[in-house]
């Protein structure tokens, strides 16, 4: 049942069918396979975390550099539960690697496969844990600073970070892949940037559409410095609101 539902939610793009083909006429679709595999079994760590927590999946999209797992939901959920699901990714692309050296102990991999494997496995690995928005360590980098700071600056660091990242490893890299890899990391941060007011925005709206069970309190003076997991009590003058009083006379004011 869970096979048959995975097979309706990948989303293959068409560049990644293009380079199936082109790797298939330059006799690499071995070399393919292996990182298509490492690429699937990260995935599907994400997906099977997110199932647990019943999160709402839209796609898992398939690149060739990598894969992305899409959700329609809240930007309000639990940081805990997003770090889990975060970290399912590159814990089940360990598990799959330990997997292929099993199998290669036993002489069913033949050790220059396996050299190809190890070095796919731990660039792959080591490079999607850097700090860097999307990758799973900018993103698991994002968690960290909005359980620190507030959700506005926490995401500005951690645009702030992933470019100067990014701006480093365009300085002193050599490797034209990588090149192509961070030219496309630029595109996302770039977005991800231009989106912060409607994010914070729907960030907002939730918070007032939906009662949300946050254990912890936090009084602010400013509704722009709202943080995630807790719940806020807003200060004007000598004034004490509830966020949810604030946010109705916001979004009241902006309909």
């Amino acid at each position: 049942m869970i096979i048959k539902h995975i097979s309706k939610i990948f989303y293959f793009d068409k560049t990644f069918l293009l380079l199936c083909i082109i790797v298939t006429l330059t006799g690499l679709f071995k070399q393919f396979m292996i990182i298509f595999f490492l690429i699937i079994i990260h995935e599907l760590g994400h997906f099977l975390m997110a199932k647990l927590f019943k999160w709402k999946i839209d796609k898992i999209k398939i690149y060739p550099y990598g894969g992305c797992v899409k959700f329609s939901e809240s930007l309000n959920k639990p940081i805990y539960q997003e770090f889990l699901i975060l970290i399912c990714g590159p814990l089940f692309q360990i598990i799959g690697f330990l997997f292929l050296t099993f199998l290669f102990n036993k002489g069913l991999i033949f050790y220059q496969d396996y050299l190809a494997i190890k070095s796919y496995n731990y660039t792959l690995l080591i490079f999607n844990l850097l700090p860097i928005y999307p990758l799973d360590g900018g993103k698991i980098f994002n968690l960290v600073c909005n359980y620190f700071f507030n959700y506005k600056s926490g995401n500005k660091l951690v645009i702030i970070i992933s470019y100067i990242l990014s701006i480093i490893i365009l300085v002193f890299n050599k490797n034209y892949n990588l090149l192509l890899m961070i030219i496309l990391l630029f595109v996302e941060i770039t977005r991800y940037l231009k989106n912060q007011n409607f994010i914070y925005n729907k960030f907002l709206l939730e918070r007032y559409l939906n009662n949300y069970n946050f254990k912890k309190h936090k009084v602010i003076k400013d509704y722009k410095k709202m943080y995630r997991d807790r719940k806020h009590v807003i200060k004007l003058n000598e004034n004490y609101v509830t966020e949810k009083e604030y946010l109705k006379k916001h979004f009241g004011e902006n309909i």
